[in-house]
């Protein structure tokens, strides 16, 4: 049976090492003005939210409640009640389960994607929405609901975000090893792709356990990211060492090269010039077109379609596909990167 929904209020009593949480921005806005965003569009029409604060403080948040929609946000110097459904501007929500724990009369904190209350997890606050924006495209119909109650299940355990990396790391790198055996029939095939598939739903759940325990941390997001490229590397290696093993001729090998070379200079050129082609792609506007191509073919290079790409073929037994269509691929957008940044600062 469905609770009663709760009253939806804004607590922006919370404070980071720069003062008020709830006046920091991230993608351009407040984190206030997201939060009265939210609290409005799951309040529904002609509801009011209360945005909480101290009374000296209140000054200060009334200048960021200008744009606030007139008569449907009402500033109040006292803390929330206990019965109230409290979104805190320490921490990050996603919409959509936000909506659904509201309305259910569940507390907005299992709404929870990301916490505020580190000077660390403020700094990454805005690389973490932008993540939100394109993450999984694929893998949050099913890896992803998977995650969620995994992670939940393991919050109040030992078992910490890290261990999950390593364990999704664990699962990449056995299926890899079953495939650079090679020729072992469907059994093989087949327990490949679930391994890759398992790898999957706990590289969704480490994050998803670490903003529940509050444990988000810049190593934890650096191990996750250099195993993930390490599972990647092997796989490739692997296939390429598979398929030259099986008979076919050495240009595989060549192809597991190209590969690993292309993969590496597509990061480099990408990580150390993301600014540098920021600030050229705001000078310039994009052609309508010439966006969408471009939308298209970075979709190819996401990391969530190419892992379900892996657990497809990996069950068919072709991921020769995979390397030989990659292997082209990276190179190929590393030189364009490359190309691109040259000329916009030639």
């Amino acid at each position: 049976m469905t609770s009663p929904a709760l009253d939806l209020v804004i607590d922006a009593r919370p404070r980071g090492p720069r003062g008020l949480l709830a006046a920091e921005v991230v993608l351009g806005r407040s984190l206030l003005a997201r939060l009265i965003d939210q609290a409005l569009d799951v309040a529904g029409p002609g509801r009011t939210v209360a945005v909480h604060a101290w009374g000296s403080e209140c000054e200060a948040l009334e200048a960021l409640l200008i744009d606030a929609a007139p008569g449907r946000v009402a500033l109040r110097s006292e803390p929330p009640s206990a019965e109230a459904a409290v979104l805190r501007t320490d921490r990050l929500y996603d919409s959509r389960r936000l909506r659904r724990a509201v309305r259910r009369g569940e507390r907005p904190e299992t709404a929870e994607i990301w916490r505020l209350d580190r000077p660390e997890s403020l700094a990454t606050a805005e690389q973490e929405l932008t993540r939100r924006l394109t993450y999984q495209p694929l893998g949050r119909y099913w890896a992803f609901p998977i995650a969620e109650r995994l992670a939940a299940a393991l919050q109040h355990t030992r078992v910490r975000p890290n261990a999950v990396t390593l364990a999704a790391a664990s699962l990449m790198l056995s299926g890899t090893a079953i495939v650079a055996c090679g020729g072992l029939g469907w059994i093989s095939r087949t327990a490949t792709a679930l391994a890759f598939a398992s790898a999957l739903v706990l590289d969704t759940a480490d994050g998803r356990l670490a903003r529940l325990q509050g444990t988000c941390s810049a190593f934890g997001q650096w191990l996750d990211q250099v195993l993930d490229e390490l599972a990647d590397l092997a796989l490739h290696g692997a296939i390429a060492w598979a398929m030259f093993q099986s008979g076919a001729p050495a240009y595989w090998l060549v192809l597991g090269i190209l590969y690993a070379s292309g993969k590496y200079m597509f990061l480099v050129q990408s990580l150390t010039g993301a600014e540098m082609e920021k600030a050229a792609g705001e000078a310039r506007p994009r052609v309508g077109s010439t966006s969408r191509i471009r939308g298209v073919v970075a979709a190819m290079g996401h990391a969530d379609l190419r892992w379900h790409l892996w657990i497809v073929l990996a069950l068919v037994g072709r991921l020769d596909l995979a390397l030989a269509a990659y292997a082209v691929y990276f190179p190929l957008r590393a030189l364009a990167g490359i190309a691109r940044k040259g000329a916009a600062h030639a």
